[in-house]
């Protein structure tokens, strides 16, 4: 398990676990990396956070295309609910 989990990654789990999303999309262009939410969070985001979430195996990747264009989909997983869960005790 990683170190402590910052305010923000704690918000961001908090918010995906309501079901919400992060799209970013992998297509080498000029969009590369360019990153969109399913509904726009109430918190500062940043984006170190949501890749050590991911880097941690807190979040699920997907990977489809949208429009033509390849984008990841971010969503919270098993391991990311028990741990905001054991958070919350």
């Amino acid at each position: 398990m990683s170190k402590k989990l910052t305010p923000t990654q704690v918000n961001l789990l908090d918010w995906m676990n309501d079901g919400n999303f992060v799209y970013f999309c992998t297509e080498v262009s000029n969009q590369l990396g360019v990153m969109s939410f399913s509904r726009t969070p109430e918190f500062q985001t940043d984006k170190r956070a949501i890749f050590n979430l991911l880097r941690d195996g807190y979040l699920q990747i997907i990977e489809a295309y949208i429009y033509g264009i390849r984008q990841a989909s971010l969503t919270i997983n098993n391991k990311g609910e028990a741990v905001l869960e054991s958070l919350n005790d």
